[in-house]
C-alpha cells in the first residue's frame, strides 16, 4: 500500500471540548418510518490539532462514521469516512491525507459482508497532478490476488512516462510480476478500441428442398462362406539348360568297288563294278579272236 506521511493517534486522555450534538428525523414514508440518529463529538489532541467523530445511526444501527482532524489553522491533514453493514461489518472506507507539503493520498478500501478486505485502491497527488496509483484485489481470506502499481518516472531527457508494474499472487505468494512503459497522458481507463464491424451480407434466397425419395429395402447379405486354406505352392526349380543332342555319327565303310569279273568269294560295295555289256571298241586291227561293240574301231593305217 502506497501511504505518506504520519498517522496522529487519538488520544483517550484529553477532555472533551465539545458537547455531543442528537437529532432525531423521521424518514421515508408512513407506512416504514424510520429514525436516523447523528452524533457529533469534538476532542483535541496533544499535538493541538482537532478531531470531529460525527456517527450516524438508522433505528440504532450505525450505519456510517466520518472523523475529521485538522490542524489549529484548519488545515484538514486527515478525512477518513466508514459505511457499515446492517450487520454492523464495515462495507467500506474512504481516507483522505494531506500534507503541508502539498501531497495528498487518498485511500479507498471496500470489504465483504463477513468484513473481509475485497479490493483497495490508493492514489497519490502532488501539486495537483497525480504521480501514482495502486490498484489491489484480494480473494475471500484475504490474500492479495493481482496488484497494480503505476508510478509517474522523469526520463533524463526530462520528459515523463508512466511506469505499471503488475502482479499476480496466489496464496501470498508472489507468482508473476512485469513491468511496461506507457507515455504521460495514457488513458487506463479507456474502453478498448472496438473492432470494425463487418459488412452485412444479404441472406441468399430458400431453396425448396427436394422431395424425398423412398430408400430401396435392405436385401439381407448372403452367408460369408469360409474361404477354403491357401495351400502353398512348391518352389519353382530351375530346369537345367537344354543341349543340343549331336546327330550319332555313323561311319562310312570303306568303298570296294568290284573288277566286273563277278567274284562271289568276297563282298563289293561302292560304285557298281564293269558290267558284262560294256563297250569294248576294236583297235582297228581286226582281231577276230573276240568280238568288238561299240563305236567303230580304228582302221588301218593306210
Amino acid at each position: 500500500m502506497i501511504a505518506r506521511g504520519n498517522e496522529r493517534r487519538l488520544s483517550f486522555v484529553v477532555a472533551v471540548l465539545a458537547a455531543t450534538v442528537l437529532a432525531a428525523v423521521l424518514t421515508a414514508s408512513p407506512a416504514s418510518a424510520q429514525t436516523l440518529v447523528t452524533t457529533t463529538s469534538t476532542f483535541t489532541l496533544r499535538n493541538g490539532d482537532t478531531v470531529t467523530l460525527v456517527q450516524t445511526y438508522v433505528d440504532g444501527v450505525q450505519t456510517a462514521t466520518s472523523y475529521t482532524e485538522a490542524t489549529p489553522a484548519g488545515f484538514v491533514v486527515l478525512q477518513r469516512d466508514t459505511a457499515y453493514y446492517p450487520n454492523g461489518g464495515i462495507s467500506s472506507t474512504t481516507e483522505v491525507r494531506t500534507s503541508t507539503s502539498a501531497y495528498q493520498t487518498t485511500t479507498v478500501t471496500q470489504y465483504d459482508e463477513n468484513s473481509v478486505i475485497h479490493q483497495q485502491h490508493v492514489t497519490i497527488v502532488s501539486a495537483g497532478q497525480t504521480i501514482a496509483e495502486q490498484f489491489v484485489t484480494f480473494d475471500a481470506a484475504g490474500y492479495v490476488l493481482t496488484q497494480e502499481t503505476r508510478t509517474l518516472t522523469t526520463q533524463p531527457d526530462g520528459s515523463q512516462v508512466w511506469d505499471v508494474t503488475t502482479e499476480t499472487w496466489s496464496s501470498g505468494l508472489l507468482v508473476s510480476s512485469t513491468t511496461n512503459q506507457y507515455p504521460i497522458g495514457y488513458d487506463f481507463n479507456a474502453a478498448p478500441p472496438a473492432a470494425n464491424t463487418p459488412p452485412v451480407v444479404d441472406t441468399p434466397p430458400v431453396v425448396d428442398t427436394p422431395p424425398i425419395v423412398d430408400s430401396p429395402p435392405v436385401v439381407d447379405t448372403p452367408p460369408v462362406v469360409d474361404t477354403p486354406p491357401v495351400v502353398e505352392q512348391p518352389p519353382v526349380v530351375d530346369q537345367p539348360p537344354v543341349v543340343d543332342n549331336p546327330p550319332p555319327v555313323v561311319e562310312t565303310p570303306p568303298t570296294r568297288p568290284g573288277e566286273g569279273n563277278g567274284d562271289e568269294n568276297h563282298q563289293h560295295t561302292g560304285a557298281p563294278g564293269q558290267t558284262g555289256n560294256d563297250e569294248r571298241p576294236g583297235n582297228g586291227n581286226g582281231d577276230s579272236h573276240h568280238e568288238h561293240s561299240g563305236h567303230g574301231g580304228k582302221g588301218k593305217a593306210e
